[in-house]
């Protein structure tokens, strides 16, 4: 033991800074560490761990820790491991969850409830998807909705049971829902997963004897991360710890977090916790651990920025010995397709100096991921995304494509019995086998006409006629000449396909399925202004984006750039951050502005990005964004207004040629200039290359509609204008007529104008 005690205090003085041997060295008393990003978090409360064991001479079966994933759990247990002698007695560490475990299983006979099992998720949603069929509300709420409103409430915690299931919902049948599960599990000698903490905390209100008992045997009680408790876990830590007169009877508690990297509200975690744990547990002593050991100052200095407008927080400063300049960049484009053109020509200059597996980046939202990817691939750059797949193999752009392809193909089986029953119809197996049975009989005929046969044959169920003629309905208006968009937006509403998303998907998952949907239909509009008028043609541009992101996906890359959302990135790092979309109405998302509380949570969200980049820190915002077939004006985000101009180095491209941005990304890299045509990337017009000596020395160059250089000005297809009358429009035509005469065809909300180019203003 002598030889890892002293190469245990040898760590910690060569490996700690003041303040985490502050958090480590001291034995008895509440600590509240506020550890900021970056900060050596798991390094301190692991060594607090060892310390107790190896300095204080403390038992390690009175040592409880818990963390939040058994991923943080094992990388704690190995840690610690290291320190002590092979085989030594280990504390506790894990989950919550699994804490809660262990007392329930060890004290069954105090449970008011019997316990035998743990309902696993599909276990849980057998039982549900049954009651609700019993009940026959399988048209108002699914098994996966109500599972998650069920969890929301358990973790929202109540001491009085009535009022748990009040909070459920104002709806009876909703109530009847939960008491009936309630009923079944109790039935089953089961709990489901949060009722390991409820339960938990019942026994400890319930038992005073069994928490007397606790308290002499749990001395040191340690929580990571607790920015990210919800209100059930707070409670019991306060069972765990105080006694009937608040008095804390553990000789130490230490909980380690930071309040501004709480960004899961949607899960039921509250930064109240943290923000209130000095008035819930006394004589707490707050220790601030400040230094960074993963950014370069500069960085540090736009986050501490940006999160100080804050209120609901511990006040701190990140800090680094890290010392640089010029490490942020803020980029102005025009449009989230010249955002993605230009992201794609950073990495590609990138990657000549460092791994694309040191680059990542970040988005609000996923369906934002669609410009960028087609960027990359356009551009042959691998890329993987973490926690969400590509946009066009998203479940509910699949579902759509698949009425597509119908339109397009009657005789598509596969995209046929995808939809025919997605929304639900009540058209289930049996009538799949009966379907598929008529089509194998009538092999040259489209799926409408089969359809037709069942229903004049009159074999169906009166609900399954009525269901399968409705199906039939959605297309008979539709044909291979439909404006795609205005075929999806069709299919979307005649379907009820929202309707279906928001009763099968709790919030969260509605909203980011309904902002793919909107982009889908985004992404159709502009691609009809770049010619694709059919539907035909939409989906052969699709596949060709798909054959090609499956084509750099099989290769065998050792390399990839990052894709994935803000909370996704949280607990990461990388050389190079990415954050595009950085608007009003995205980061801020449009749900948080009239909610001062959920901007905080959307600056946190922002802050945690910032954070993640060790070296350089790239921020993008455009200028316009394509809705409703016409590009929609998008104010800056105020979270770059918090960032002081002299860390910004903002650089506006919306105007810009490729040599202008090679020029400007390789001097911030400090690598030599490559020699590239000087094409103009803007609003995600086509890329044709156009010389400066021909710009200059000629009067008029009209290259297939898209460019026009007339008396030293240049209208691009795709450019955004504005009219005194008409307001802001997107070019879709360009006629030169001579040196000094052009006529643009622009789309405006009020339709589309023909007018002489000098009515008109750039944007």
């Amino acid at each position: 033991m002598v030889d890892h005690k002293n190469e245990f205090n040898a760590f910690l003085k060569d490996n700690l800074n003041e303040q985490q041997q502050k958090a480590v060295k001291e034995e008895n008393g509440i600590f509240l560490v506020i550890a900021g990003a970056g900060s050596g978090k798991t390094r301190v409360i692991t060594s607090r761990i060892a310390n107790l064991i190896i300095n204080k001479n403390v038992e390690p079966h009175t040592i409880i820790a818990l963390t939040f994933t058994n991923k943080a759990a094992h990388e704690m247990k190995e840690r610690i491991r290291k320190f002590l002698p092979y085989n030594a007695q280990m504390p506790f560490l894990g989950t919550f969850h699994s804490y809660c475990l262990r007392i329930l299983r060890a004290n069954k006979e105090l449970l008011d409830k019997p316990f035998e099992s743990i309902l696993d998720t599909d276990d849980q949603k057998k039982i549900l998807s049954d009651i609700i069929k019993r009940n026959g509300l399988g048209k108002r709420i699914t098994a996966k909705k109500l599972s998650y409103n069920i969890s929301q409430v358990k973790n929202s915690f109540s001491e009085d049971k009535n009022d748990m299931v009040s909070k459920l919902s104002s709806d009876p049948f909703l109530r009847e829902l939960y008491s009936a599960y309630e009923y079944e599990k109790q039935a089953s000698k089961c709990y489901d997963f949060d009722d390991l903490l409820v339960e938990t905390v019942r026994l400890f209100e319930r038992k005073p004897e069994f928490k007397q008992e606790f308290q002499k045997h749990a001395k040191h009680i340690l929580v990571d991360e607790y920015q990210d408790t919800n209100v059930a876990q707070h409670v019991l830590l306060k069972h765990m710890t105080l006694d009937k007169k608040n008095k804390c009877q553990t000789d130490s508690l230490c909980i380690v977090g930071d309040e501004d990297q709480s960004i899961y509200s949607w899960r039921g975690a509250t930064i109240a916790n943290m923000i209130h744990f000095k008035k819930d547990f006394k004589q707490v002593k707050l220790i601030k651990i400040e230094q960074n050991y993963r950014s370069v100052q500069p960085i540090l200095n736009a986050a501490n920025n940006v999160i100080a407008h804050n209120k609901k927080r511990n006040p701190k400063k990140l800090w680094s010995q890290k010392k640089a300049k010029n490490r942020i960049k803020t980029i102005n484009c025009s449009s989230e397709y010249q955002e993605g053109d230009i992201v794609t020509q950073y990495i590609k200059i990138a990657s000549k100096k460092q791994s694309l597996n040191s680059i990542a980046l970040l988005y609000r939202a996923h369906y934002q991921s669609r410009a960028i990817e087609e960027a990359l691939i356009q551009n042959s750059i691998p890329y993987k995304i973490i926690g969400g797949i590509q946009f066009y193999e998203r479940k509910e752009i699949k579902d759509i494509l698949a009425y597509l392809r119908l339109i397009a193909n009657p005789f598509d089986r596969s995209s046929f019995f995808r939809i025919i029953n997605c929304p639900t119809r009540g058209l289930g197996q049996k009538f799949e086998e009966q379907f598929y049975i008529a089509w194998n009989q009538n092999i040259f005929s489209g799926f409408t006409e089969v359809a037709n046969i069942l229903l004049k044959e009159k074999k169906l169920t009166t609900i399954k006629h009525e269901s399968l003629k409705r199906f039939t309905a959605i297309f008979e208006k539709f044909d291979q000449q439909t404006k795609p968009s205005d075929a999806i937006e069709k299919i979307i509403a005649q379907s009820e396909y929202k309707q279906f998303l928001k009763e099968s998907c709790e919030k969260t998952e509605y909203e980011a399925r309904e902002d793919n949907l909107k982009e889908l239909v985004r992404a159709t509009q502009f691609m009809e202004e770049q010619g694709i008028k059919t539907i035909s043609e939409f989906l052969q541009e699709v596949a060709l984006m798909q054959a090609s992101s499956h084509a750099l996906g099989q290769e065998e890359q050792k390399e990839h750039v990052t894709l994935m959302t803000l909370h996704a990135a949280k607990g990461l790092e990388f050389d190079t951050i990415i954050i595009v979309g950085i608007e009003e109405g995205i980061l801020p998302s449009a749900r948080s502005l009239y909610d001062s509380d959920a901007v905080e949570e959307e600056r946190r969200l922002f802050y945690v990005g910032m954070t993640r980049a060790k070296e350089r820190l790239l921020l993008s915002y455009a200028d316009y964004r394509y809705a409703f077939g016409q590009a929609s004006y998008q104010p800056a985000s105020r979270f770059l207004q918090e960032i002081p101009e002299n860390l910004q180095n903002k650089i506006d491209f919306t105007r810009a040629n490729t040599t202008h941005i090679n020029a400007e990304f390789c001097r911030w890299l400090s690598i030599p200039q490559p020699k590239v045509s000087s094409s103009v990337l803007t609003f995600g017009a086509a890329k044709k290359a156009i010389s400066k000596t021909n710009s200059k020395s000629q009067p008029k160059i009209k290259t297939k509609n898209e460019t026009v250089w007339n008396s030293n000005k240049t209208w691009k297809k795709n450019q955004p204008v504005k009219h005194k009358t008409f307001g802001i429009g997107v070019i879709q035509k360009i006629e030169a007529k001579g040196i000094d005469k052009t006529y643009i065809t622009a789309k405006f909300k009020v339709g589309v104008k023909k007018l002489d180019s000098k009515f008109l203003t750039k944007v």
